[in-house]
């Protein structure tokens, strides 16, 4: 898929754009759930129209994107401009801003950067440990992912949340886009290390907040979709998880 964003436009004027109701978000990515598990539940939660968009000619689409890679989200006005932004984690921020899913302050803002960041190198290194191994040392990588990079996300966000009050939110008492984040992870923390390492008995603070975004209703039909499940299944025939 290729789509092509509005040149010559001022920060000014796609600052105002952005801002415009009734706006469409487009993302391309591949039909996995892959590293945006979070960032399409966030578009959906959002009440916008959207569209997951997958390249049909990576080959030839990779040279159009900011940076050659995947994610890229294109917002399409109602008066017919295109606003493009690439990166995963500005993505995120960016969407998270326009929907009320940050902090209430500068510092609140970092923090929940701060959580998304290390939630987003837990699976950057489940995937670069695991997933990339050579089937010959497969088995070895899982040993170290579970045996000691795991173990400490799980031991630092534990604590982090019961500071907080272990209320089902990183930051104060409101929804952010770090407690989607961790949220969307669990079930792949699941399925390599079924409740070794995260269970309600275990982790209630980081369980607390995957409940929070189970119930809400958005978030949950969408995982209830077929066009959820097909991604969860080329994730794990291609991933494992």
């Amino acid at each position: 898929m290729v789509v092509t964003a509005t040149k010559n436009l001022s920060t000014e004027v796609k600052s105002a754009l952005a801002a415009s109701k009734g706006n469409k978000y487009t993302m391309l990515y591949l039909p996995i759930h892959g590293v945006v598990t979070a960032l399409r539940a966030m578009l959906i939660m959002s009440g916008a129209e959207y569209e997951f968009a997958h390249p049909t000619d990576w080959s030839q689409e990779k040279s159009l994107t900011p940076f050659g890679s995947m994610p890229v989200l294109y917002e399409q006005t109602k008066s017919g401009e295109t606003l493009e932004l690439a990166e995963l984690s500005a993505i995120e921020f960016y969407i998270g801003q326009k929907h009320g899913w940050v902090g209430n302050n500068l510092w609140e803002n970092n923090l929940v950067r701060m959580y998304c960041s290390s939630t987003q190198s837990l699976f950057d290194k489940l995937v670069t440990t695991v997933v990339r191994a050579p089937k010959p040392h497969h088995d070895e990588m899982m040993e170290i992912f579970q045996g000691r990079i795991l173990p400490e996300w799980v031991k630092y966000h534990e604590r982090a949340l019961a500071q907080n009050g272990a209320n089902g939110h990183y930051v104060g008492d409101k929804l952010t886009i770090a407690d989607i984040k961790t949220a969307s992870i669990i079930d792949n923390l699941v399925t390599i290390s079924g409740e070794l390492f995260v269970s309600r008995e275990k982790t209630p603070a980081i369980m607390s907040v995957y409940d929070a975004v189970e119930k809400i209703p958005e978030y949950a039909a969408w995982k209830a979709t077929e066009e959820w499940r097909k991604y969860d299944e080329g994730n794990k025939a291609l991933a494992g998880f």
